[in-house]
């Protein structure tokens, strides 16, 4: 889980579940709030131990949300490098598959969503070779190199999680996508592969007040697609995991 997705205010996606399982099953809490997948290794092996203790009740899903912070461009890299955070991610799924008392454990990935960035007015005496020229110089930026990180590392959640088809049990839910889709479907508009919603280029759209609270982190419309998702594909893939099963 995320830390702060348990927050009633927000309507996130832990407090979420929290409603939907209620007397069904119990949902916990184990995200840190910051972290990266690599100073989350100590305290997953923590997690670990604890779903594989001899008195552990039946530990049903696990739902691992990282990247937004790894993905972060620090100067002219990622704060954790895609080879590492990918190796991490795999070792994360790899620990959970191995255990016997956890095979009936199922896995959802979540891509990490975009930064909310502003997005610049378009002058109506801009020409197009001005609006590219001003885009040109804004790619260049940490905040647009951040964004489009963020895309590289949701496109490759999804691959990491193909890789795994086979054993049934671990799946993605492509969140990067659906919070696009979601704000064009609300704003208006299709998606372009080259001004898409809140990268902060001259001609591309906003996320509006709602969505995000800060630009990095999330708000009632964007927890709301994320729950929604998650949800719906829990039950999908595995209707036992339903609410209404359990």
């Amino acid at each position: 889980m995320t830390e702060w997705s348990f927050n009633e205010k927000t309507q996130g996606f832990g407090w979420f579940l929290q409603n939907k399982y209620a007397g069904k099953a119990e949902i916990l809490n184990e995200g840190k709030a910051g972290y990266t997948s690599s100073a989350l290794k100590q305290d997953f092996d923590r997690v670990i131990r604890r779903a594989t203790a001899p008195a552990a009740a039946p530990t049903l899903l696990f739902t691992i949300f990282l990247g937004a912070n790894d993905a972060c461009i620090i100067g002219s890299s990622e704060y954790v490098p895609w080879p590492l955070f990918s190796a991490n991610i795999r070792a994360f799924i790899d620990a959970i598959l191995s255990y016997h008392v956890l095979s009936n454990t199922k896995i959802v990935l979540i891509t990490p969503p975009p930064i909310a960035g502003p997005a610049p007015m378009v002058e109506k005496t801009m020409t197009k070779d001005e609006i590219e020229v001003a885009n040109r110089w804004k790619k260049e930026g940490p905040r647009y190199k951040t964004y489009m990180s963020k895309k590289r590392y949701a496109e490759g959640i999804m691959h990491i999680a193909g890789e795994y088809e086979e054993a049934g049990r671990v799946v993605a839910l492509n969140f990067w996508r659906d919070i696009v889709d979601a704000v064009l479907e609300e704003e208006g508009g299709t998606y372009d592969e080259e001004t898409p919603p809140g990268c902060g280029l001259v001609g591309a759209k906003a996320f509006p007040t709602g969505w995000f609270t800060d630009g990095l982190h999330l708000n009632v419309k964007g927890y709301n697609v994320l729950s929604k998702g998650l949800i719906e594909l829990l039950t999908k893939k595995w209707p036992e995991l339903a609410p209404e099963s359990l």
